[in-house]
């Protein structure tokens, strides 16, 4: 188990774990050699640097997606400025964009791949940023996604889900939460044509605990009522993540 205890552990800690979820996930699509790339929801590049760390700059072109709306308006500079650190700026491109709106602007990709941005929307809103991943993808291209399984094993794991549903002071979506299990998500790539899928879950044992479980809960957006209600819990056993949930698509 990674016990994250001080908040200036947490970017080390965060990097480890994305660096070890997407070894796992490129591990699994490595045959297919993808060279045009898309990442929606890149947000401020904790599974960007991570996947583009894994690739070695073995690709022709990188697109970071994301709509960088309210609440996340600061993300793109955060962005950008690991993409300078890290030598990656001069062939990635971030494209302002709603992923919903993808398969306007780019098409015969080889795959769309996203972390945690289906979390955030609601049913439809999850259909239509599927469907569009569909159509900017090439026969044979793939649509990867990996986000927090919504089952909880233990105390801690479920401490995460009740901030999330219960006490997100700016929700992204004005509908309600839909958190969706692998198998809803499934049975809407294959309505919206994928052919053939599959799922896989992944435990990465990581826990936040004491100040760093505080600032997790400030860079999540909760409402301090959260703080308030669970605060002896979070500093007993902290927050942790439950499994991976990652899905496979092909077109």
């Amino acid at each position: 188990m990674m016990e994250v205890i001080e908040a200036e552990q947490i970017e080390k800690a965060l990097f480890k774990y994305h660096l070890e979820l997407v070894s796992y996930i490129m591990g699994r699509i490595e045959s297919n050699r993808p060279r045009k790339i898309v990442e929606i929801g890149s947000g401020p590049g904790t599974f960007t640097i991570p996947l583009l760390k894994n690739l070695e700059k073995m690709l022709d072109k990188f697109y970071c997606v994301d709509s960088y709306n309210r609440p996340y308006a600061q993300d793109r500079e955060v962005l950008e400025s690991k993409l300078k650190i890290e030598g990656f700026h001069d062939y990635v491109e971030v494209i302002e964009k709603d992923a919903k709106e993808i398969s306007k602007i780019l098409s015969d990709m080889d795959l769309v791949i996203g972390h945690e941005i289906l979390c955030d929307l609601n049913r439809e809103q999850v259909e239509h940023v599927i469907a569009a991943c569909f159509h900017s993808l090439r026969e044979g291209g793939l649509f990867v996604h990996s986000e927090l399984s919504p089952w909880t094993g233990n105390r801690s794991e479920e401490l995460l889900q009740i901030l999330n549903k219960e006490y997100s002071d700016e929700p992204i979506s004005d509908k309600t939460w839909f958190s969706p299990t692998a198998d809803e998500l499934a049975g809407i790539a294959h309505k919206l044509g994928f052919t053939t899928i599959h799922i896989e879950y992944k435990k990465i044992p990581i826990r936040f605990l004491k100040s760093a479980a505080i600032e997790m809960t400030r860079r999540w957006r909760v409402n301090k009522k959260f703080l308030e209600k669970y605060h002896e819990e979070i500093d007993a056993i902290g927050i942790e993540y439950p499994m991976e949930q990652v899905l496979y698509c092909t077109k």
